[in-house]
């Protein structure tokens, strides 16, 4: 359980100082460098473009070589020089390969970390381990963004720089206290890759991993938008509406994974997508405060979805890929969380607010039913 406590803790440090840049990407990347939208928008996306390329490369690595710590250590190391020579960069173009190397970092480090988590922890406790990893992450997520908010109102380049200090201390504290386990080696990290293909029914947690993802692009891209724009909310308030999802789905991982080892995967992955279907579908006509109401549900259930599916894929995982099936479960989840902004933001410009959320909860639904039918074609048991 220690090893587990450090690397959430590491995971949270990595999250934390990886999102304290967002605040200042308006007066850092378009300030400084005189960048369009269009080329602001992309200094986030090729992080998110990288973290889909990589995290099935690195977890398929890892299984070749038969190590974790390695890949965390290294990922911190790599994330702390990237994130400093971004506050360097002399032009856009170094900078925009500066933050693409580091989502390929920021990847390695957490794919791997909750990798380690099904090497520690015994199968009947995957979704307590995946629940502790989660809550690292999503309080990391969560807190990280005010954080740097604040920095950058004493000058933009701060978050950078301090980001790059806490990874570093970071990386240090994994050198020295984390600690490795023997693993199986695979044969090549091209099977690896190949994972889903060995062992179809990896598509279940992944189409949960991708539509989660993909429609938590919709509340960071558009919801903010609306709140602002429909109801004239101030940015205090508007963060407020964002806390009202994002807490409980921070802080509630570690009881959501504990659900998922006491009663099955399937049952909690279903019906907490049923219900948070429901609470995202309903933003599209509620008003405040209700609207407050329906994201805490809805960050409740996302708080049960999340260690659920990932424990899923470590259940369904083959003994020497477990690597390679984590990094299937997180390209899922980067490819719809690099998709959702744009599809949120297409949505909402050509049909409007209430029409993007309406969609939102029926890709849930659909994603729902499709894994109830090849549950019952796979004859796959609620773990």
């Amino acid at each position: 359980m220690r090893q587990l406590i450090y690397l959430a803790f590491i995971c949270f440090i990595l999250m934390f100082s990886v999102t304290m840049i967002y605040p200042v990407v308006k007066h850092y990347v378009m300030d400084k460098y005189e960048a369009t939208v269009s080329q602001a928008s992309m200094f986030v996306a090729v992080n998110l473009i990288a973290y889909a390329i990589f995290a099935p490369v690195w977890g398929s690595l890892s299984d070749k070589l038969g190590k974790r710590k390695v890949f965390i250590t290294t990922g911190l190391l790599g994330n702390s020089a990237m994130l400093f020579l971004q506050a360097i960069a002399p032009n856009l173009s170094l900078l925009m390969l500066f933050r693409f190397v580091e989502g390929i970092f920021t990847v390695m480090v957490y794919s791997i970390a909750m990798t380690l988590v099904l090497d520690i922890a015994r199968k009947e406790a995957y979704g307590r381990g995946m629940g502790v990893i989660g809550m690292g992450i999503a309080t990391g997520t969560a807190f990280g963004a005010p954080f740097g908010g604040f920095l950058g109102s004493l000058n933009p380049v701060m978050p950078f720089y301090s980001a790059s200090l806490l990874i570093f201390l970071a990386f240090v504290f994994a050198l020295i206290i984390l600690e490795d386990v023997e693993v199986e080696s695979s044969k090549s990290v091209l099977e690896g890759i190949a994972v889903a293909k060995k062992r179809k029914e990896l598509l279940i947690p992944y189409l949960f991993s991708f539509v989660d993802r993909f429609t938590a692009g919709f509340f960071i891209s558009v919801f903010p938008i609306m709140l602002g724009t429909l109801y004239q909310m101030t940015p205090k308030e508007i963060g407020i509406y964002l806390s009202s999802f994002l807490m409980p789905f921070a802080l509630l991982q570690y009881p959501g994974g504990f659900i998922s080892d006491r009663f099955g995967r399937i049952k909690p992955l279903i019906l907490g997508s049923i219900i948070y279907g429901i609470c995202i579908s309903s933003v599209g006509f509620l008003t405040p405060p209700a609207i407050a109401i329906s994201m805490l549900v809805a960050g409740v259930a996302a708080a049960i979805i999340l260690p659920a599916s990932s424990a899923l894929s470590g259940d369904l995982a083959p003994k020497d890929l477990k690597g390679a099936a984590i990094g299937g479960f997180n390209f899922s989840g980067s490819l719809g969380f690099a998709l959702g902004p744009a599809v949120a933001g297409f949505i909402a410009e050509k049909y409007g607010f209430s029409q993007t959320f309406y969609i939102a909860g029926i890709s849930v639904f659909m994603v729902t039913f499709a894994a109830v039918l090849l549950l019952r074609k796979w004859k796959i048991n609620a773990f």
